[in-house]
């Protein structure tokens, strides 16, 4: 059972380390650009990478954040910025990827491979 564990806890850490190497390749990208359409990892649906290309680095970050559980205000004091502005960016987030919600854009971005399953707390 310890072993179950241990390889649960290494899995986790790997995740975590996985999801930033991807939050910091975004950012590396800047603000205004787009993910390449080829480099959105684990995804073989091209409508769904297309959709998610279309996310800036920013937009990224906040989907990665709500995928984690939290709210708009979390996300603010984490990105150092107002709740409007994280409204904003959910609001392109769900017209881009046609989601009507977190919970579609969170799954959507499962889907793509840009939210890890069981990502960082």
């Amino acid at each position: 059972m310890d072993a179950l564990v241990d390889a649960l806890d290494e899995m986790h850490v790997a995740l975590r380390a996985a999801q930033k190497s991807l939050a910091d390749f975004f950012i590396e990208l800047g603000e205004n650009q787009s993910p390449p359409l080829g480099d959105l990892p684990g995804c073989r649906d091209a409508s769904v990478r297309k959709a998610l290309s279309l996310l800036t680095p920013r937009e990224c970050e906040v989907l990665g954040l709500v995928a984690q559980g939290k709210s708009n205000r979390q996300v603010a004091n984490s990105l150092d910025i107002s709740e409007k502005t994280v409204k904003n960016h959910l609001s392109a987030i769900f017209s881009k990827v046609g989601a009507s919600d977190r919970t579609q854009a969170v799954v959507f971005g499962i889907r793509g491979g840009l939210v890890p399953i069981g990502g960082a707390a």
